[in-house]
């Protein structure tokens, strides 16, 4: 962190150390003070926070409303897939509609409690918390050059393969998890200790 020997706290602290050690204070004293002034977080209070605007501007450009619809249309898919591991490859036909019905029912729950609508406003909070103005502004300049827009169009495909090969993992753990749940199932619940 750069310290402004300029900034109102240091030159405060300096303005301090220098009349104690004028009104007879000791070298300790002088010095501590001046520590003291340097150690003020001075930098961070002239790092302006994030504008709305700006944050909005950001939301915008990086396509974060259209990533999320894409995610919303994977998600189904994803649901049922899970669902067909889970229940193995010998579902009948009334277990397929009960869980069409509950892939259908968990995406438009997902939908409405995680819309834009909702989720925007949380962005903005988060976003405005975490980065400074300038920090926004420098990643509104990278989104806006060739590399930026390719990592935010492809950034979709991306988190797809990711979905797939992590889908992949928990299916090949499927097997042992199902096998630890079932052992877990058939052990007697175990006795608390008695207290003398």
């Amino acid at each position: 962190m750069r310290v402004s020997w300029t900034a109102p706290g240091v030159r405060r602290g300096m303005l301090l150390a220098h009349r104690v050690g004028a009104g007879g204070g000791n070298m300790k004293n002088w010095m501590l003070y001046l520590l003291l002034a340097a150690m003020l977080p001075v930098s961070a209070a002239s790092a302006a926070p994030a504008t709305e605007a700006s944050v909005r501007e950001l939301l915008e450009v990086t396509k974060s409303r259209q990533m999320l619809d894409q995610v919303y249309g994977q998600m189904e898919s994803m649901y049922a897939d899970s669902m067909r591991q889970a229940f193995g490859e010998s579902m009948t036909e009334a277990q397929e509609a009960r869980m069409q019905r509950f892939t259908t029912r968990m995406t438009a729950l997902m939908k409405k409690e995680m819309s834009w609508d909702v989720l925007a406003p949380m962005y903005v909070d988060i976003y405005s918390k975490s980065f400074t103005q300038e920090e926004i502004q420098s990643m509104l300049d990278f989104y806006r050059t060739p590399a930026g827009q390719a990592v935010i169009d492809k950034m979709p495909l991306v988190m797809q393969n990711t979905m797939k090969a992590v889908q992949e993992r928990i299916g090949t753990m499927m097997p042992e998890m199902q096998k630890m749940l079932a052992e877990e199932l058939q052990q007697k619940p175990a006795t608390p200790p008695e207290s003398p």
